[in-house]
This record gives structure tokens, C-alpha cells and sequence, in this order.
């Protein structure tokens, strides 16, 4: 019997807020501390589509 391999899905890199920090400009088009706001509380590793996601949503936010 002939058997199927699945491909294997690929994860995402994950990267320091210190990383992204450091690339603000390059990934993003924004100036570091746009990016640190935006990733503020993040102790973890993410993803550059995670912190894409998190500074769409900060750019949302209405400013008091």
C-alpha cells in the first residue's frame, strides 16, 4: 500500500519585542516607538503577523 505524507506546515518564525523593535521601520513602516506602544505588555515571542495585527489595533484606538 502506497502511504501519504502530509505536508508539513511551517511555522511562523517568532521574534523578541526587541527584534521588532529594531526593524520597526523595515517590517512596518513605523517609527519604534509607534511599534513599542503597540506591543505593550507583550513579554512573549510573536509572530510578524501577530505584531501586524497588534498595531493595526492600536492605530483603531480612539486617543483620550
Amino acid at each position: 500500500m502506497a502511504t501519504t505524507k502530509k505536508p508539513a506546515v511551517e511555522e511562523a518564525s517568532k521574534y523578541d519585542k526587541r527584534e521588532l523593535l529594531n526593524a520597526a521601520k523595515k517590517f512596518f513602516g513605523v517609527k519604534p516607538e509607534i511599534l513599542a506602544g503597540a506591543l505593550y505588555g507583550v513579554d512573549e515571542a510573536i509572530t510578524v503577523e501577530e505584531a501586524k495585527t497588534r498595531l493595526e489595533e492600536f492605530r483603531k484606538k480612539e486617543v483620550k
